[in-house]
């Protein structure tokens, strides 16, 4: 069986820890992660093939080594036809195995639709991370062809996420900013050989399918060369800097933390993976839409972290755990919600967990924990004062009541205390100004001016005054989603004018009589919109209005930090999403700006 193997070259590799008793891999420690691996085998059947430690020689190089395999059947849930309560339901049966080779005091592990050993490895071995693996290379030795990198932003609407992809990025990609983005996965080539490294640490290599003896043979070669490590990163040097876990918290201790529910979400619905319960009867129960809804709420809250170490205002009990290397949580509430992965059920704390979607802060600014390691960025104190300059504090803020104010059917305009009305009030000696909340928009307000050149986006949310960051998700996000359309061709205001702009403003209460063209002349837009964006002057912006924000408030807050005292969470929080906010406009070549009271 061992010689009709057909194997890609794709794995992830360990090292034996430190700081445990044995000097060497034993057959315990072996054992401990293949039981895991095959918790998912199906019921009542037998293994394909089922190898333990057997001595394996490079033939090439005369080297010893040992190599484990087990291949056997599994059956995964069909979830796209239901089942009844009493139904054992259908399940789709395919093949899974694992090869683990044993090289020293180092594992590479080749595995396939096995169930989770996270847990098992993480016990006694430390995962090779992307860096060490980026390292056995120089950068000038070979072409980035692509990047994808996970911006340091606390925001769950804000975009997290972004991919570049050239011949060769060296020279190509502009670094700025790069020191808040942490590489998650990179493809590079190496004279005649493509390769990809991911956040993981999964190392794969594209070539054809090869034989097992070929394959050990290009594991001890990689690691060998991760041993020697040494290359010079003068191109990835310029992103985030992962960092040990101990040093950070030998001078920083964590003040929040974050779910990213969004994440969890999209990836849930991506797999067709249900949250179930066990019910006092001992049922399982999946989440109905409402109690999802529910449940989602929650989890999109920040949350902070108090000195010992213990979630404040949480569902339940929950407290922040660390080790040597990762820093995890510990939720009641979460441990009693399930999902299955791979035919075994899971606590959705360990899926979140497993997954990365979580994210913690620190008193420190310049730190935060993602996706399972600790990162550096150095910029984000140092931009504290263009951040604040950002804060533009407009006149009468304080007498705003609501967002839109009431609505009656005879309305021609919004409520003079309202959000909506101050806004306007403050581009009157715009040219144009559209009001395109609801339905498919923009912004909420867009603006134009010919004499300053400049088109504007404007996003509105009142709230009691406040430094929390949760406040700023829901508009920030809607900011940021709509960053692409402050490039809009002419055609597509037009469309927009012709299918929208042309109608009366329909509240949520119903029908009114204000005009969502709140000034200029249409007749005149096309021929104005032609010379408007024809102008090498023109400049866009990104606009915030909210009423819940006090630029005298937040720069004494962010003047703690800049002087090295100690802020609370949300405080560090609002920092980050204020940065991503204005890195996130600046990358589209736009001006953010943030309307505040004083």
């Amino acid at each position: 069986m061992l010689e009709k193997l057909e194997l890609t070259k794709n794995a992830q590799f360990y090292v034996l820890k430190n700081d445990i008793e044995l000097q060497d891999i034993n057959e315990d420690l072996i054992s401990h992660i293949l039981n895991a691996a095959d918790d998912n085998i199906e019921p009542d059947q037998e293994y394909i093939l089922n190898t333990f430690r057997d001595v394996g020689i490079l033939i090439d190089q005369d080297i010893q080594y040992r190599y484990s395999i087990k291949i056997f059947p599994t059956i995964r849930p069909v979830y796209f036809i239901g089942k009844d309560e009493e139904e054992d339901g259908l399940y789709d049966r395919i093949h899974a195995f694992i090869i683990i080779f044993e090289f020293e005091n180092y594992i590479c592990i080749v595995k396939k639709s096995c169930a989770s050993i996270s847990d098992s490895i993480e016990d006694n071995f430390d995962l090779i991370t992307s860096a060490m693996i980026a390292d056995t290379f120089n950068d000038s030795d070979v072409s980035f062809q692509r990047i994808s990198m996970r911006n340091m932003t606390v925001s769950d609407k804000a975009i997290r996420n972004r991919s570049y992809e050239a011949a060769d990025l060296k020279g190509t990609f502009s670094t700025h900013a790069a020191g808040r983005s942490i590489p998650l996965f990179l493809k590079y080539r190496q004279g005649l050989i493509t390769r990809t490294i991911s956040g993981t640490g999964r190392l794969v290599e594209s070539s054809h399918r090869i034989n097992f003896d070929d394959l050990a043979l290009w594991a001890y070669n990689q690691l060998s060369l991760i041993k020697s490590g040494g290359g010079e990163k003068d191109f990835l040097d310029a992103f985030a800097k992962q960092k040990k876990l101990q040093e950070v918290l030998a001078v920083t201790s964590p003040n929040a933390i974050l779910i990213e529910s969004s994440s969890l979400y999209d990836q849930l619905n991506e797999d067709s993976i249900p949250i179930k319960y066990v019910n006092k009867k001992g049922n399982d129960v999946v989440l109905n839409t409402k109690e999802m809804d529910k449940l989602f709420r929650h989890l999109e809250r920040v949350y902070t972290i108090d000195s010992a170490n213990n979630l404040e205002k949480v569902v339940g009990r929950a407290i922040i755990r660390f080790n040597n290397k990762t820093m995890t949580f510990d939720s009641s509430f979460l441990r009693s919600l399930k999902v299955n992965i791979s035919g075994s059920d899971v606590t959705l704390q360990s899926y979140i967990i497993k997954n990365g979607f979580y994210s913690i802060t620190f008193n420190d600014p310049r730190y935060m924990y993602f996706i399972g390691n600790c990162f550096q960025d150095d910029s984000g104190v140092a931009e504290i004062e263009s951040i604040l300059e950002m804060l533009y504090p407009i006149k009468n803020m304080s007498l705003v009541k609501s967002e839109k104010g009431a609505f009656r059917k005879s309305s021609v305009n919004f409520s003079h205390d309202s959000m909506f009305y101050l806004v306007e009030n403050e581009h009157k000696r715009d040219d144009y100004v559209f009001c395109d909340d609801l339905g498919t928009e923009w912004a909420d307000h867009i603006t134009f001016n010919k004499k300053d050149s400049c088109i504007n986006f404007i996003h509105s949310k009142h709230g009691p005054q406040s430094t929390s960051a949760s406040n700023l998700h829901d508009v920030i996000g809607q900011a940021v989603k709509n960053l692409g359309y402050l490039n809009f061709s002419q055609s597509d205001l037009t469309k927009k004018m012709h299918d929208k702009f042309s109608s009366d403003y329909n509240s949520y209460s119903g029908p009114t009589r204000i005009k969502r063209v709140r000034k200029g002349n249409i007749t005149n837009l096309d021929k104005y919109l032609t010379e408007l964006l024809k102008d090498y002057k023109l400049h866009r912006k990104c606009i915030l209005s909210c009423s819940f924000i006090s630029k005298k408030l937040i720069a004494a807050e962010f003047g703690k930090i800049q002087r090295g005292e100690k802020v609370s969470g949300h405080i560090t929080q609002l920092l980050w999403i204020l940065s991503s906010f204005s890195h996130a406009v600046k990358e589209t070549s736009a001006i953010p700006l943030i309307y505040c009271d004083e």
